[in-house]
């Protein structure tokens, strides 16, 4: 999903925080700075991102 070559503190080039209460949020720091491609060719499945439905 980052697109950058350099490797996000935050979010560790996977373009998404866990906080600590649970909340999954994108990376402000990366979509600021515009290293996110949103055009991922890759559909990505609820399970990849540990969520159950």
């Amino acid at each position: 999903m980052v697109t950058g070559k350099k490797e996000c503190p935050k979010c560790h080039g996977e373009g998404r925080v866990k906080e600590k209460n649970g909340t999954i949020h994108i990376c402000f720091d990366c979509l600021q700075d515009g290293s996110m491609d949103q055009h991922d060719k890759k559909i990505k499945d609820a399970s990849e991102f540990g969520i159950r439905l």
